[in-house]
């Protein structure tokens, strides 16, 4: 294999591969996506939707534009960088079907097609609110620890669940025959603050008694063709493929230079005889080189 190395080269690839998928595999790093239940990261819900399953709830992750979703309870939308105004508009046609929604952090805009008179976001300090007023998203709730900061200055048509010093944090609204429930700071549910004073027990009352469904559309995993794989697996299959080009180049036959467009023909018998004459005359016999020529060229001695 030293003797070829692009057959090296393509081993060493495939070795290279495997080595980080197994790494991944037995020593997982904590990543993804912000507020995606498959994050691991502390900015990730993971551990919201084990808390969930651990609770005896059915979890689905939607990976599909909604509307070809099945039926769904609760939907939980997290740290969305942005809605598509499809998408947003098939959440609230569900939630006035009667869906509970879960939603905080990121793009807020969308909430216009969810509420009548959304709350609009401003700034505010992080800290641990209180309960406002009674409410089954906290029920035995005492305190929730917000990390990050952020409030609702206007309310809007939705009602404050819990309050810290610098404003309401966490509101509710009916809308139709369902329910929205609205984080200005969302971390209660992610995975770095999940722990904190009360914030299991307010995760599991917003999300309701039944299944609960995460929007992953909104953290770029969909059900179609290579979208539906995460980067990492892309990025295998892309070194196999490296791998795989080069062990098919180290195998090819090689080019040659290129051939002739006549056959090559022996010199012409003039110059073979020429040259005996020259090595026959270059051995001072005379007459034997004269007997010689004749004899080779068929002269009969003449």
């Amino acid at each position: 294999m030293t003797r070829h190395p692009l057959r090296l080269a393509a081993v060493l690839a495939v070795a290279f591969v495997a080595i980080v998928l197994a790494l991944e595999w037995f020593a997982p790093t904590p990543g993804g996506p912000a507020g995606s239940s498959y994050a691991t990261a502390p900015a990730g819900a993971a551990a919201y939707a084990e808390l969930l399953r651990r609770d005896g709830r059915e979890i689905v992750r939607v990976r599909r534009p909604l509307d070809d979703a099945g039926e769904i309870e609760t939907l939980v939308v997290l740290e969305p960088e942005h809605v598509d105004p499809e998408e947003a508009a098939a959440i609230g046609a569900r939630v006035r079907g009667g869906m509970r929604l879960v939603a905080g952090g990121g793009a807020t805009g969308w909430l216009r097609d969810v509420v009548a008179e959304p709350p609009a976001k401003g700034s505010g300090a992080p800290g641990v609110a209180r309960v406002t007023g009674p409410a089954p998203e906290t029920e035995g709730v005492g305190a929730v620890a917000f990390r990050r900061g952020g409030v609702w200055a206007q309310l809007g048509q939705t009602e404050p669940l819990l309050t810290t010093e610098a404003g309401p944090v966490a509101v509710a609204a009916g809308q139709g025959e369902g329910r929205v429930v609205l984080l200005a700071d969302p971390t209660p549910l992610l995975n770095g603050a999940l722990a904190d004073a009360d914030n299991a027990a307010f995760a599991l009352d917003a999300a309701g008694p039944g299944a609960v469904a995460f929007l992953e559309t909104v953290h770029g995993y969909r059900d179609s063709g290579l979208a539906a794989l995460p980067d990492r697996a892309l990025w295998a299959l892309l070194g196999l493929a490296v791998a795989a080009l080069l062990y098919v180049w180290s195998m090819a036959r090689r080019l040659g230079p290129p051939e002739d467009e006549e056959r090559e023909l022996a010199p012409p018998r003039r110059d073979y005889a020429e040259a005996l004459a020259a090595a026959l005359e270059a051995s001072g016999d005379e007459e034997g080189v004269r007997a010689e020529a004749d004899r080779r060229l068929g002269s009969g001695g003449r």
